[in-house]
């Protein structure tokens, strides 16, 4: 199925490995009143995958790499439809962010009960789905 709405934004569901456990990054937003994903507005002439690299180094401080496209999530905010591509990201390293933001890596249950909205716990679900598929096929750079 083909998604005809133009993205507006772009996201990352990023995963670091702790020993034998996959943790995700949670981020406060940006008044700190819930638990979002990485994410923020696509610019004139970028992509939404070097959208969502910026979003995650300008909100976090956390440089990665995409591993695998995920789904497009929509939902309104106020008049208007958001069309948010998300980014399956595993962290590479990191450096000073821009925003003032809370971090929490947790593992998948505890990540999803922090996430405040439906998009971000779908995105997360996806995600984690996705990357336990892709370390069943073995893939050397998820290790």
């Amino acid at each position: 199925m083909t998604d005809t709405k133009p993205l507006t934004h772009a996201g990352c569901v990023v995963f670091r490995n702790d020993g034998a456990d996959t943790q995700y990054l949670v981020v406060s937003s940006s008044d700190g009143l819930n638990w979002v994903l990485p994410k923020g507005h696509i610019d004139p002439g970028e992509s939404a995958a070097t959208a969502a690299l910026r979003e995650l180094w300008e909100e976090a401080g956390v440089v990665g790499e995409i591993v695998e496209r995920l789904s497009i999530q929509h939902y309104r905010r106020g008049p208007k439809d958001v069309a948010i591509e998300y980014f399956l990201v595993r962290e590479t390293g990191s450096r000073a962010a821009i925003e003032e933001r809370v971090l929490r890596w947790e593992l998948e249950p505890q990540a999803f009960e922090l996430l405040t909205f439906a998009e971000a716990k779908t995105a997360l679900r996806e995600g984690a789905e996705t990357l336990r598929t892709l370390k069943t096929a073995n893939v050397s750079q998820l290790h």
